[in-house]
C-alpha cells in the first residue's frame, strides 16, 4: 500500500502525462522518485534506491552534485539566453567548445549544438547529405546495424533497429539499410568468434558494393550498443568499419551518445581501438544528464567542404548558455577528479564479480561490455540459449525495487552501468542486492 498522495500523483500521470518510449495512459505504478543524491534517489514513499542505471546512463557524475549547480546559478544570473543561429554567438558555447576541442579525437573539433541525443544523429544524416550534396554527389542511403538505437525522431527512427514497428513510425525520412550487429554471443551469421573472421563487419563492405556506393551517404555505428543491452564488438570490428568506409569515401558516424565522456573506461569508446569517425555525436553524460545538450563533432574534412554553405539542422536552444555552461564545469569534473580512470578501474572490479559470481547462475547465459557498460543476457536455459518470455523485464524490474534497485532491463538484457562516481563499496553493495533477484529466477 502507498499513501494517498502517492496514489494521486500516479493517477494524474496516467491520466495526463504521455510517456516516451511506454505506453499512451499508463505508467509503472511505481512510486514516483521525489529525492536524489550521489548514487541514490528516494521515492514519495521514502524508499531509497541504489541507481545502477545512472538513469538513462547520463547521470555520470552522481545526483544533485551542488558544484554544478551553483554553475548553473551563476549563469542564470549572468546570462540566461542569446540564440547563436544565424552567426550570432555566446561566451558560454564558445569556451565549452575550445574545451571539448582539447579532449575529442583529434581532428573532430568542429561543432554543431544540438539539444538531445536523437536529435545530434538526425543532424549528423543532414550534414552527410549537405556534404555529399556539396561535392556534386547524389548519396542518401543510411546504414546503420539491427538492435541498434539512435533516436525515435523521424530522421532516426529508421536507422534504429529496435523495435522497428513502433520506432519508425510516420513513415521515416530516407532509406534505412540495417546490418548484423556485432553480438558475438548471439552472432545473427551463426558465425564463432574468433575463426568468423569479422564477418559481420565484412559484411558492411558487401553490402555497400550492392547498394552501390555512390547511393551511400553514411554508416552509423554505437561503439558499444546501449538500449540493445549493452553489447560491446569484438576488437577487430570498428578498426574494420572504418577501412571499409574509407574506401568507399563513405561518412563513419560514430554514435558515443551513451558511451561518450567515460561511460566505458576511456573518455570515448572509440578510443578503445584507436578509431577517429568522420562524425561523432554526443549528449547524455555531456551535462551528467543534468540538463538537455548534444553535439555533432565534425572532421576537417567535412567542416572545409562545408564552409560558405548554408546549414540548416539546429534549433532555437542550440549552443544554450547555460546548458554550455554546465557542460564546461562537467567536463572539468571529469579531469580534475580523474572520473575515466576511476570508471576502468571500478568497471574491471564489478566485472570480476560478475564473471566469477553471476556467470555460473543458472540462467545467467553471457556477460559483455566496457568499463561501467555492463550487459548480462537472461537464459532459459544455457545450452539453447533461449530468451525467456517478455514478462521476465517487469519480473526483474520489480524485484528490483523489492531489494532497493533501479534497474535498467531491457528485453532479456540485464544492464549495469551505475554513475561512474560510484565506490567500491557501493558497487558491493549493489551487487550483493542484485544477486538474490537473479539467483531466484524461475524461468523452466
Amino acid at each position: 500500500m502507498v499513501t494517498k498522495h502517492t496514489e494521486e500523483l500516479l493517477k494524474w500521470d496516467a491520466d495526463h502525462i504521455l510517456h516516451a518510449i511506454g505506453t499512451v495512459g499508463y505508467n509503472q505504478g511505481f512510486a514516483p522518485f521525489e529525492e536524489a543524491q550521489g548514487v541514490r534517489v528516494k521515492d514519495t514513499e521514502g524508499k531509497e534506491y541504489i541507481d545502477i542505471a545512472s538513469q538513462l546512463v547520463n547521470v555520470n557524475l552522481g545526483h544533485n552534485r551542488r558544484d554544478i549547480a551553483e554553475v548553473a546559478k551563476a549563469q542564470i544570473d549572468k546570462m540566461m539566453y542569446t540564440s547563436t543561429l544565424r552567426g550570432y554567438a555566446n561566451v558560454p558555447s564558445i569556451e565549452y567548445s575550445q574545451k571539448l576541442a582539447q579532449v575529442v579525437p583529434k581532428g573532430l573539433d568542429h561543432f554543431l549544438f544540438t539539444m538531445t541525443g536523437s536529435d545530434a544523429d538526425d543532424c549528423a544524416f543532414k550534414i552527410a547529405n549537405l556534404y555529399y550534396k556539396v561535392k556534386g554527389e547524389r548519396r542518401y542511403k543510411i546504414l546503420s546495424l539491427f538492435n541498434s538505437y539512435h533516436g525515435t525522431l523521424r530522421g532516426t527512427g529508421g536507422a534504429t533497429g529496435m523495435a522497428k514497428g513502433a520506432d519508425a513510425e510516420c513513415p521515416p525520412c530516407g532509406e534505412h539499410i540495417h546490418l548484423p550487429n556485432y553480438f558475438c554471443y548471439r552472432c545473427p551469421l551463426h558465425k564463432e568468434y574468433p575463426g568468423c573472421g569479422i564477418e559481420c563487419a565484412e559484411f558492411l563492405d558487401y553490402v555497400i558494393e550492392n547498394e552501390g556506393e555512390d547511393n551511400i551517404a553514411c554508416f552509423i555505428v554505437e561503439a558499444e550498443q546501449g538500449p540493445g543491452g549493452f553489447i560491446s564488438p569484438p576488437p577487430e570490428y570498428l578498426p574494420r568499419v572504418r577501412e571499409i568506409c574509407s574506401k568507399h569515401g563513405i561518412l563513419f558516424i560514430a554514435d558515443e551518445v551513451m558511451t561518450g565522456f567515460g561511460r566505458t573506461g576511456k573518455m570515448f569508446a572509440v578510443e578503445h581501438w584507436n578509431v577517429v569517425p568522420d562524425i561523432m555525436t554526443l549528449s547524455k553524460a555531456i551535462t551528467s544528464g543534468y540538463l538537455p545538450l548534444g553535439v555533432v563533432a565534425v572532421s576537417d574534412e567535412v567542416f572545409n567542404t562545408l564552409k560558405g554553405q548554408y546549414l540548416a539542422p539546429g534549433s532555437s536552444e542550440s549552443g544554450n548558455p547555460i546548458c554550455c555552461a554546465v557542460a564546461s564545469k562537467v567536463l572539468d569534473i571529469y579531469k580534475e577528479e580523474h572520473i575515466v580512470e576511476h570508471a576502468a578501474e571500478i568497471g574491471k572490479y564489478a566485472r570480476a564479480r560478475l564473471e566469477k559470481e553471476f556467470l555460473p547462475l543458472p540462467h545467467i547465459g553471457s556477460l559483455s561490455g566496457l568499463g561501467l557498460m555492463l550487459g548480462l543476457d537472461i537464459v532459459v536455459d544455457k545450452k539453447t540459449k533461449a530468451i525467456p518470455a517478455p514478462e521476465v523485464t517487469n519480473l526483474i524490474q520489480r524485484r528490483g525495487l523489492e531489494h532497493g534497485l533501479y534497474l535498467r532491463v531491457m528485453g532479456n538484457r540485464l544492464c549495469f552501468g551505475p554513475p561512474l562516481v560510484i565506490s567500491r563499496e557501493d558497487v558491493d553493495e549493489a551487487l550483493d542486492r542484485l544477486y538474490p533477484v537473479l539467483a531466484e529466477l524461475q524461468l523452466n
